[in-house]
């Protein structure tokens, strides 16, 4: 067998997917040959061929999503992974190490890992290096996590699996081969004839807003914005707003259909000004409106919505963010680029594991964005060619659905579905003092009515709807834009003529600013029981812990009925104080043991962002 490693990804956000292409560089520095893919794309039919054992080595990175589920592009090597005809020792040959990312307020703190390492086990495979569960409660996160496990796991190749005879490991400071390259469809575009009109420069848009183009996003759907209604006052420090869609069916009988716990997922784009700060600070001018055939690329980004012609301008206009935090990985890649020996060294320090800290500070706490790197970092001028090797792919913005039932019904099409989102934008001053908007946040301010876009729906993966469900008892923990989900649910629910009894506990800072849907709820008072507790009301603080304690009696009865337990909302330590609020009085009372059994069985159900 060759001295190769498969890297193979499990992630929602992109953050596992960004830790397994660290991964892969890494072993490329090491001499083997790397390749780095998602689940979803291991063949898993014919277990010999398969990639899985056809590597020396294979390493996992998977976050754990939702209830303790897989990812979503996990979904179908777990489904193949877990079929029965499958012999016990079909994997013997397989040697793997496996990184798992999760958060420990959530019930079933990293599942996805620990549900794919016990079935590999199953299946005759063995660990070379031990794996690890980050935490993103550790002081540094599951960055800082990673950071230290990969230097140990680097560390390990090097004992066991040392380069070959006089091979030395590729030092960081020199720069790998690109995995991606625009060098083909460059070339290309020099050999064509100048006048032919394939290579008629496009006229860039004089827009100040995104561009109106419809992306090539596969099974998606075209909706349109019909309302886009602010809920807090023009005077409330956050700008929530409720913004409806109608989505036409794609073709007769194929027509959007959405369960509580469902994402709508936004594909934000970037504004015209930024793009051209961009394109004059690395001197892409002469390049930025010529046409690219990009299938004379023979890799591309997965994830890359793009036309197969396209200039560079239409590529950093759609795909490529060029506002995200920068990662460590992004630093140490253009500092390959820098001319000025004191920034590229600076470049680097922030990415050793022992200045860790000092990356947080310049980065992640200061909210600082690419594009500012770049204009700090003056002497950086990156090789157009690299552009998707080394910026990060706009990656779509999950929104949780806001309504259910019969609200999903178009007011007067049939062949429609309308959507709502509870969206807060995002906006804010950095410790710097400098003002921030979120990419999506501002992308979606600047929709007029009647925009046209393409979206996607991601489905829920632990459901909790359905008529069998809505005969338990529903128990809601909701702060802030978390109501959404829980709207949705409590409108699907109120669907079933016989469904169980529903409490809501709802926080927020202000009623009178920030009570959302309370006319919503005081319609359906006779199905609902609504608990409010708003912070800043009252000199006194009052969280929606404190109200789910003093109803710890009524909360006592229900759990023996099977009740369904949701917490929703933008805070981990918000989750874990409802949780302990639920839990902890139910054990302090009675037998101990039995009540524990009960705990354990209990359907919570949690999103957190």
């Amino acid at each position: 067998m060759d001295r190769s490693v498969l890297v193979l990804y499990g992630s929602e956000t992109g953050n596992a997917q960004d830790m397994a292409e660290e991964l892969g560089r890494l072993c490329q520095r090491l001499h083997f040959r790397s390749e780095v893919e998602e689940l979803d794309a291991v063949e898993l039919n014919q277990i010999p061929q398969s990639a899985l054992v056809q590597h020396q080595l294979v390493m996992f990175v998977i976050s754990t999503t939702g209830q303790g589920d897989m990812p979503h592009n996990s979904l179908l090597f777990w489904k193949k992974l877990l079929r029965k005809k499958l012999p016990p020792g079909c994997l013997g040959q397989l040697r793997y190490t496996c990184f798992g990312l999760g958060d420990s307020t959530y019930v079933k703190f990293n599942w996805a890992a620990r549900k794919l390492i016990r079935r590999l086990e199953q299946l005759g495979a063995t660990p070379f290096f031990e794996g690890y569960e980050a935490d993103e409660q550790f002081p540094d996160g599951v960055e800082g996590c990673f950071a230290g496990w990969a230097d140990r796991l680097r560390q390990h190749m090097l004992e066991h699996h040392p380069p070959p005879d006089g091979q030395y490991p590729l030092p960081d400071e020199d720069a790998l081969p690109p995995r991606w390259s625009l060098e083909p469809a460059l070339k290309l575009l020099k050999a064509t004839d100048p006048k032919s009109p394939s290579t008629t420069e496009a006229e860039p848009s004089t827009s100040e807003q995104p561009s109106e183009r419809l992306l090539p996003i596969p099974d998606s759907w075209e909706a349109t914005i019909v309302s886009n209604d602010r809920l807090t006052p023009t005077t409330h420090w956050q700008d929530v707003r409720l913004i409806s869609f109608d989505i036409p069916s794609r073709a007769p009988g194929d027509k959007l259909d959405c369960n509580p716990g469902d994402c709508l997922t936004i594909y934000p784009k970037n504004f015209p000004d930024d793009v051209q700060r961009l394109i004059t600070l690395m001197d892409w001018a002469d390049v930025a409106d010529q046409p690219l055939d990009l299938t004379a690329c023979p890799s591309l980004p997965r994830g890359l919505h793009a036309s197969a012609t396209c200039t560079l301008r239409d590529l950093l206009l759609h795909s490529v963010d060029i506002t995200a935090i920068p990662r460590r990985s992004f630093l140490k890649n253009i500092s390959y680029f820098s001319t000025d020996a004191e920034h590229r060294e600076r470049l680097l320090e922030f990415t050793k594991t022992e200045y860790l800290d000092e990356y947080f500070n310049y980065a992640t706490r200061s909210r600082r964005s690419i594009i500012e790197v770049l204009e700090e970092f003056t002497s950086v001028r990156i090789p157009v060619h690299r552009l998707l090797d080394i910026f990060p792919i706009i990656r779509g913005r999950d929104f949780s659905i806001a309504n259910g039932g019969a609200h999903l019904r178009h007011p007067s099409r049939r062949d429609a579905t309308r959507i709502e989102l509870l969206v807060a934008l995002v906006k804010y001053r950095t410790v710097l003092r400098k003002p921030r908007i979120g990419l999506c946040s501002r992308y979606l301010e600047s929709l007029p009515l009647d925009s046209l876009i393409r979206v996607t729906r991601k489905p829920v993966l632990s459901p909790i709807h359905g008529a069998a469900n809505a005969q338990r008892p529903l128990v809601a923990m909701a702060t802030g834009t978390g109501i959404a989900p829980v709207r949705c649910l409590i409108q699907e629910r109120l669907t079933h003529l016989t469904a169980a009894p529903m409490i809501l506990f709802f926080g927020n800072r202000n009623q009178s600013a920030d009570y959302y849907f309370k006319e919503e709820w005081q319609s359906i008072a006779d199905r609902l029981l609504v608990h409010t507790a708003f912070s800043r009301d009252q000199v006194q603080k009052i969280y929606i812990q404190d109200l789910i304690r003093s109803e710890a009696a009524r909360i006592e009865q229900l759990i023996p009925q099977a009740a369904i337990f949701t917490v929703c909302g933008g805070s981990s330590k918000m989750a874990d104080a409802c949780k302990r609020a639920v839990f902890d009085p139910f054990l302090e009372t009675r037998d101990g043991v039995d009540r524990k059994k009960l705990l354990d069985s209990l359907t919570w159900w949690q999103e957190i962002w």
